[in-house]
């Protein structure tokens, strides 16, 4: 990744080969226009960074300056955040890197709130303000009248996903994901017909299924695990990833 700095703009130009090959389904041309301010983009997701880049494409013309108000949280952080009564959910995707907060240049948040909805692809909410919030977990919207942030409905790992590392992969190559949104440990999973105990969100990340799919390249398909261990009986029995395609072969 090359970055060139002018101020008061910071413009991100995106090399890799995951940029360069398509990986994400939302993606854009490969150049980002900050606003230069104070919220680093460490520890976010290059599927999250993908989506902004559509998104200014898509609603900015390629240049609409975008300013990030909040991206990546430590779960410290986000716990003091909740105690003051700030809209932080306790399995808050800031806490993954899979989460920002932003405004784009001349662009309504209500208009990319709908043009996020339509895309169905990942959460957005907005609260009737200048900012809009975009994550990279299951598709759902929200405003401030169904917000669930202070309610209990991601406690006891009821909204436990898996996230893969790329949309698209190659035939043959191994898919690798991380295990997100937990409240509780430990808990198991079923790998390789063994229950694999999770204890920490260090080992809930970077996982390698290297099993064959069937014969369904170009096909949206899912990883599905089965729970073997629950904290809760309220924990799903399944964790199930987003939705991902294996390229057909050329």
């Amino acid at each position: 990744m090359k970055i060139l700095r002018w101020f008061p703009v910071l413009i991100l130009i995106f090399s890799s080969s995951a940029f360069a090959q398509q990986r994400y389904f939302f993606s854009g041309d490969g150049k980002i226009v900050f606003k230069r301010g104070s919220k680093p983009l460490d520890n976010v997701s290059p599927r999250l960074i993908a989506l902004l880049g559509y998104l200014q494409d898509a609603l900015g013309k390629g240049m609409a300056k975008i300013q990030i108000l909040s991206a990546y949280r430590s779960p410290e952080y986000n716990e003091k955040l909740r105690q003051k009564g700030k809209l932080a959910a306790k399995a808050s995707l800031h806490q993954e890197g899979m989460a920002v907060d932003f405004t784009m240049e001349g662009v309504p948040a209500e208009e990319i709130w709908k043009f996020v909805k339509n895309l169905n692809c990942c959460g957005v909410g907005f609260y009737h303000g200048n900012a809009v919030h975009i994550d990279t977990g299951p598709p759902r919207f929200w405003d401030e009248t169904s917000s669930k942030v202070f309610t209990d409905f991601s406690l006891h790992n009821k909204q436990i996903y898996i996230t893969t590392q790329y949309d698209i992969y190659q035939p043959g190559e191994k898919i690798s994901f991380d295990i997100v949104r937990i409240t509780e440990y430990p808990f198991g999973i079923k790998m390789d017909k063994k229950c694999l105990v999770i204890a920490s969100k260090k080992e809930a990340q970077h996982f390698i299924f290297d099993k064959k799919f069937k014969k369904r390249e170009g096909k949206p398909q899912q990883l599905k695990m089965k729970v073997c261990q629950k904290p809760s009986p309220e924990m799903p029995d399944a964790v199930i990833s987003n939705t991902f395609i294996i390229a057909s072969p050329k």
